[in-house]
């Protein structure tokens, strides 16, 4: 944005230069001309002369050639030139061709002329015009000179063309001997390429290629504009482009993304802009009181996009932002059309542009990102716009974990991805977390107060963080109970869990019997468990086994019931299912068994049910019914009896 108009605008300014010295310069001729010339003479009438300043000679055309070694310098023409007592030269219709290097240059114009021969003044005015060779023309009315000073000064307004090109300022001073052109009163250029730059006051210092706005400057290109209290160009060589760009005192900047219509803004305390081997400009922004404030306003995704730190750098290129980037503390605040407003905080931060438009942000060292009810924290993430998408990374060095934080419950993991308009979460590495106000296996009341945690290497959060799909060495516990697996899905809503592969259940004994220690446990091992929380029911499948101080069973299928208190009502097994009573040393078998908890009695049925004890005897009917209270066991239908009585010694 800046670049091509101060190009323009440098070049322009050593136009008027170029002008000062030309008038200084036909000055001179006219006055050499006058003393070494005879001109035809003409009466004072002629001209319309002061009675009281005398003249001293009036001369109607003449020229003059000014040649240095052999190369022509200027040819001066005029129509009229009068001398006067009081040292004045009062000239009219004058022309003044500049050579080269031997090529034809400007012409100036003009229609009257004066020159004092004791004061070295020189008076113009009436339609100053030059013209250049390649057809571009400054003109102005009025104009001094100060051959003693070597000051020439304009309060005439001065306009410039050069084709599309156009520019005009109140005043111009130009010192010849600082090599300085001074511009004042709404200096205002409008360059080839459509900027636009406007600054009440400004040095163009040829002597250290410097261009000085010591009152304010605004540059507008396109749909940008940008503005500041004071300003410094420095030139790569003498009226070349401009190498660097510092602007102070409060810089603000905006541009509109013409794709999208989203508008960018930029506030600074001062802005440094220096370019780069590849055309690209590098810019500093920084600020010692209020932050360094980028805003980007509308956009297909957002509403609102705020940047803030204390020192930004930016790669600016001829299509707009490239890049920009800061090794200090930033705030990140995002606004979008869908879902909850954002936040994040970090050490560092880096942002990438595609056609002006924000599409990356990655955030460096301690980050913190909340949205809506989550909170994240981390060594790195990094917001994707287009997707939608937040990944979070921890320290490499292992340091620093990523941490997920809501009222559901906590995260942790080596690395997470966060797509936030499926209001999803994928957690990798070394997962760790809790699940508030959520059961598992009937947790009783003494447990509530306690979260459901869990543990594996893969997690996946989704259904607005009611679903946990967790994988790869899955552990899930509560208080007592323990829950192994490969894959085991949870839902909190609903309080269900599917798990799959290796399953390894374990919760208190005395949850299935009463009458069993506190510390005691229960395991179950199957394939596959479901378990429903609210409808009160787990289901196990699979060379399900399980084991309990007491007792033992081997099934296809085990159901427990839970009350409305969580507590075992039932036990159901199915196929060949396998119970060892451990204390008596008997088995029964059969194809199906319930246990009632509240009596205490197992019912066993199959074709047949068999009741086996410590010495082999066999007794098998349609069903068996064992008392765990007193130790019977009852036979029931086509009982069949085989009994090895005992060896005598």
């Amino acid at each position: 944005m800046v670049t091509g108009s101060v190009r323009l605008w440098v070049r322009h300014l050593t136009t008027v230069l170029i002008v000062g010295f030309v008038i200084a310069v036909a000055v001179i001729g006219y006055r050499r001309t006058l003393e070494h010339n005879g001109i035809e003479a003409v009466t004072a009438d002629d001209v319309g002369i002061d009675v009281a300043d005398v003249a001293i000679g009036l001369y109607r055309g003449f020229q003059h050639t000014e040649i240095v070694k052999g190369e022509p310098i200027f040819i001066l023409n005029s129509l009229k030139t009068l001398s006067l007592a009081s040292g004045w030269q009062e000239i009219e219709g004058v022309r003044l061709q500049f050579f080269q290097e031997g090529e034809e240059g400007p012409v100036l114009t003009a229609e009257k002329a004066s020159f004092n021969i004791e004061t070295r003044e020189a008076r113009l005015s009436g339609a100053i015009h030059v013209e250049f060779p390649n057809g571009a023309f400054l003109n102005t009315e009025t104009g001094h000179f100060d051959s003693k000073r070597q000051i020439f000064e304009s309060d005439a307004p001065v306009v410039y063309v050069d084709g599309p090109t156009f520019g005009k300022a109140q005043r111009a001073t130009y010192s010849l001997r600082q090599d300085r052109l001074h511009l004042e009163g709404n200096a205002a250029l409008r360059a080839e390429d459509g900027a636009m730059l406007v600054a009440p006051d400004l040095i163009y210092r040829r002597d250290d290629r410097r261009v000085v706005f010591p009152d304010g400057v605004q540059l507008t290109q396109g749909l940008s504009i940008m503005n500041a209290p004071r300003g410094v160009v420095r030139l790569s060589e003498e009226d070349g482009p401009a190498q660097r760009i510092d602007l102070d005192g409060g810089v603000d900047a905006t541009t509109v993304v013409q794709s999208t219509g989203a508008r960018v803004e930029l506030w600074a305390e001062r802005i440094s802009s220096e370019k780069d081997a590849r055309g690209n400009w590098q810019i500093d922004a920084r600020s010692s009181g209020p932050w360094v404030d980028v805003r980007f306003i509308g956009g297909p995704d957002y509403y609102e996009r705020r940047l803030r730190t204390t020192e930004l750098n930016a790669v600016v290129g001829p299509e707009g932002i490239i890049a920009m980037g800061t090794d200090d503390e930033i705030c990140l605040t995002e606004v979008p059309h869908e879902g909850p407003p954002r936040s994040a905080q970090a050490n560092g931060a880096r942002a990438w542009f595609s056609d002006g438009q924000l599409t990356d942000v990655e955030l460096e060292g301690d980050v913190q990102l909340r949205a809506d009810d989550v909170i994240g924290r981390g060594h790195r993430a990094r917001l994707i716009q287009e997707s939608g998408i937040v990944t979070f990374q921890g320290d490499p060095t292992g340091r620093t974990r990523v941490d997920l934080e809501s009222p559901q419950g906590r995260l942790s993991c080596a690395q997470a991805v966060l797509f936030d308009r499926q209001q999803r979460i994928e957690a990798n590495g070394q997962i760790s977390g809790e699940i508030h106000n959520a059961r598992l296996l009937g947790a009783d009341s003494g447990d509530d107060d306690q979260p459901v945690r869990f543990a594996g290497e893969r997690l996946e959060v989704d259904e607005d963080g009611d679903r946990y799909t967790l994988s790869n060495d899955t552990r899930i516990w509560q208080g007592h109970r323990l829950l192994l697996a490969d894959d085991v899905v949870y839902r909190h809503e609903s309080q269900t869990v599917q798990a799959r592969g290796h399953v390894r259940a374990t919760f208190p004994a005395d949850q299935i019997d009463r009458t069993a220690d506190t510390e005691d446990d229960v395991v179950v091992v199957s394939r596959s468990l479901d378990y429903d929380g609210l409808d009160g029911h787990a289901v196990f499948r699979g060379a399900v086994h399980y084991a309990d101080p007491k007792h033992s069973l081997t099934a296809n299928r085990l159901s427990i019931g839970f009350d409305d208190n969580d507590q075992v009502t039932d036990v159901e097994a199915e196929g060949a299912v396998e119970i060892r009573d451990l204390e008596m040393g008997r088995t029964l078998t059969g194809k199906h068994a319930i246990r009632d908890v509240a009596t205490q009695v197992v019912t066993v049925t199959g074709s047949p049910a068999q009741l086996t004890d410590g010495r082999g005897n066999v007794a098998s009917g349609e069903s068996l019914t064992w008392n765990q209270a007193d130790g019977t066991v009852s036979i029931g239908g086509n009982t069949e009896l085989i009994y090895y009585p005992e060896e005598q010694p």
